[in-house]
């Protein structure tokens, strides 16, 4: 083999080399965004987890409807730093999905409903606290994210996990 064909062989095989590279790198992205995707499900279930927030949930609710602030305030008294916190929560999720941090999908699964309901027991208080406080952005990404949630079920209600996967098996 005279040292023209070897110098052409090497071009190729750097070639290959680079194309090779460049594919192991599209597979080691992927994979990472994938194992990133995981992770973040994984810790959108702990918020479940924190008595705080499991305590806002509850406490809102079990709450009526359309309260003013002061009626709101007053019902739920030693409870609203627990109710804050789980529309604070709702508030910087709304921004995340607005961003694509964070998965439609996923969140939709875990959150839809209490979302919707929040807003709904919430609504006015937020109404009264942005007037009060001369801030129309008071809970604006929670509000958006209830009315994106509440927009796609009138055109398409939600069917239950239960029912919409009961044929659903595991993968063996």
């Amino acid at each position: 083999m005279d040292l023209e064909v070897a110098s052409q062989y090497a071009e190729i095989f750097g070639v290959l080399t680079i194309i090779g590279a460049i594919i192991f790198s599209w597979y080691q992205i992927h994979q990472l965004k994938q194992d990133r995707k995981s992770a973040a499900a994984f810790k959108l279930t702990e918020v479940y987890h924190s008595p705080t927030f499991a305590h806002g949930m509850h406490v809102v609710f079990n709450s009526p409807e359309n309260l003013s602030a002061k009626e709101f305030e007053e019902y739920h008294k030693d409870n609203m730093k627990d109710i804050v916190t789980l529309m604070t929560t709702w508030e910087s999720i709304g921004a995340m999905i607005y961003r694509e941090e964070l998965d439609w999908d996923l969140m939709y699964d875990y959150f839809a409903g209490a979302i919707v309901v929040t807003f709904q027991k919430t609504e006015r208080l937020i109404e009264d606290w942005r007037t009060e406080n001369n801030r129309g952005s008071y809970f604006e990404w929670m509000q958006w994210l209830a009315e994106r949630v509440i927009a796609l079920e009138d055109t398409s209600p939600p069917i239950p996990a239960h029912i919409l996967h009961k044929d659903w098996s595991p993968k063996l």
